[in-house]
């Protein structure tokens, strides 16, 4: 459960012997403690690739992000257990699996085009 939002989703699972633990839910976590908690864990998901696309990501979008769009970015982060199918689906190589084809993926491949040719080659300071 995401505040009022019940959730059922087990983490993607690929052929490997490593998984995530199943995600605890963060019931009724403040906006400021969720937001401040994101910015955080999306420097620290794996691979650099995937910690600049997704800082620079919530960095430019998240203080502007609905609460459900936000919640959608913290399933992702914390329950995909291979850094490269989130890479891959981030992308655009591969097709993300249901629950993780939603709003967020779609505007983080879009985001990961990067057709204003910005600059993400560091993460975002943190402030």
């Amino acid at each position: 459960m995401f505040g009022d939002i019940v959730v059922e989703c087990e983490p993607h699972r690929d052929d490997t012997e490593f998984t995530v633990p199943s995600y605890p839910a963060r019931i009724n976590e403040a906006e400021e403690s969720l937001r401040a908690r994101l910015i955080w864990q999306s420097r620290k998901r794996g691979i650099a690739e995937n910690c600049l696309i997704l800082s620079t990501f919530f960095s430019e979008h998240g203080p502007s992000l609905p609460r459900k769009i936000v919640e959608q970015f913290d399933i992702l982060i914390n329950t995909v257990d291979s850094d490269w199918d989130l890479y891959y689906w981030m992308t655009g190589k591969e097709q993300p699996p249901p629950p993780y084809d939603n709003e967020v993926m779609k505007m983080l491949i879009e985001f990961t085009q990067n057709k204003e040719m910005k600059d993400r080659t560091q993460q975002p300071e943190l402030k």
